[in-house]
């Protein structure tokens, strides 16, 4: 059996950042600042009919995720509806910036210890309070190219991943997807997911869990066009696979809709292009 280029293993138990509930069919892959949080509550909804109290990604005994006895078993129903969502990729890192750069986490600590010290003195990032937060993202964009690039598995995080690399652990693990949806049009997206609900266990109105806390400045005020490249560079396949628009960070929206059988055939190739892999 051939590894596939992205490095991705094979072995076909490995559906990392897989959810299930035990009460319906549904199994959600998770993809990092793509409404995560909203989808793990909806999860946790479908299950006990009520929304975590707290980060549902906090949660434990009360949500499936994988590799547990009881994900495998919610993979083996034949009513299973496998989902996730994906969101442009400009908007996604800019909020990943904020929240895991900015930000102190839920324990008063900032993600990955000494991140913000590596930033500021390798990369020259000024991440003090009220500083324009914009030339601190350039700086950051830099060190995730340095990181992919030189495969720095240390710094390797599954928040800044590619999602269709995300994605991929279940398409290449044999586990394709009935439904994929466009954060920016959640609303329609998420309605076939509740469709699936019984509805005792629908919620009557989902808000948005979790949401990153970030300056008022247009997005693509963020981007000089170094950064521009290097997103591509690292991004290509999100623009590629998903229908958003490259090089222009002011147009949110994608330009297409989502090929489902087209995006279970790409994601599911164990030798995807050779430029998909420095995500990978």
């Amino acid at each position: 059996m051939q590894r596939p280029a992205s490095g991705m293993s094979l072995y076909p138990g490995r559906f990392a950042g897989g959810w299930a509930s035990r009460a319906t069919g549904l199994i959600y892959r998770e993809v990092p600042k793509a409404a995560c949080s909203t989808l793990g509550q909806l999860m946790h909804h479908a299950d006990h009919g009520r929304f975590f109290a707290g980060d549902v990604h906090d949660a434990t005994e009360d949500v499936v995720k994988w590799p547990s006895a009881a994900f495998a078993d919610a993979i083996a129903r034949p009513d299973r509806f496998v989902f996730s969502a994906i969101r442009n990729p400009y908007a996604r890192l800019v909020a990943c910036y904020h929240d895991k750069v900015c930000t102190t986490q839920r324990d008063g600590s900032y993600y990955r210890g000494n991140l913000r010290a590596i930033l500021m003195q390798h990369y020259g990032a000024d991440l003090s309070e009220g500083a324009d937060p914009r030339p601190g993202f350039r700086r950051f964009v830099l060190f995730l190219r340095d990181t992919l690039r030189n495969r720095d598995r240390f710094w390797f995080d599954r928040h800044w991943t590619p999602q269709a690399q995300h994605l991929r652990s279940f398409t290449v693990n044999g586990l394709p997807f009935d439904h994929l949806f466009h954060v920016e049009h959640f609303a329609d997206g998420v309605a076939p997911v509740l469709a699936k609900l019984p509805p005792d266990r629908r919620p009557m109105a989902l808000p948005q869990f979790n949401v990153s806390a970030r300056p008022d400045l247009p997005l693509d005020s963020y981007f000089d066009d170094l950064t521009l490249h290097l997103v591509h560079e690292i991004y290509r396949w999100d623009f590629d696979l998903f229908g958003y628009r490259a090089f222009d960070p002011a147009t949110v929206l994608p330009d297409r809709a989502l090929d489902l059988a087209a995006l279970n055939q790409r994601l599911a190739d164990p030798h995807p292009p050779h430029w998909a892999g420095l995500g990978g």
